[in-house]
């Protein structure tokens, strides 16, 4: 299965859930789109959901997953990444790198307090 996403309008969000298996890069690939359907919606606000998404994420690809974010940034779109426990760097790397390109970015497990997050 390869990697898909799906967007859909929540209340005061926009929100992208990735499905499927792949590399990280396929991923990636897809915020200029995104971010595009972010302006032409008028949200600045987005939940990334890679719950559904299957893929090894070695250091580099935090790197360049945190570079890319910095797409959001230039649209002053905040984002919030609900993802599994496993999915997760416990040195938050790639949210550093993400940080320190003006990207306001989090990593969440736990969807109820992503959106809490997201919504402030």
């Amino acid at each position: 299965m390869s990697l898909q996403h799906k967007m859909e309008q929540m209340p005061g969000y926009l929100a992208a859930r990735f499905t499927g298996a792949g590399v990280p890069e396929e991923a990636w690939r897809q915020f200029e789109l995104i971010a595009e359907n972010c302006k032409r919606t008028s949200n600045n606000k987005l939940l990334i959901d890679t719950t559904g998404f299957d893929a090894k994420v070695s250091v580099v690809d935090r790197f360049f997953l945190g570079t890319s974010l910095r797409i959001f940034a230039g649209r002053r779109i905040k984002v919030a990444f609900v993802c599994r426990p496993e999915q997760i760097d416990p040195e938050r790397f790639g949210r550093l790198v993400a940080h320190n390109r003006g990207v306001t970015a989090e990593p969440f497990t736990d969807f109820r307090a992503a959106e809490e997050w997201l919504l402030k």
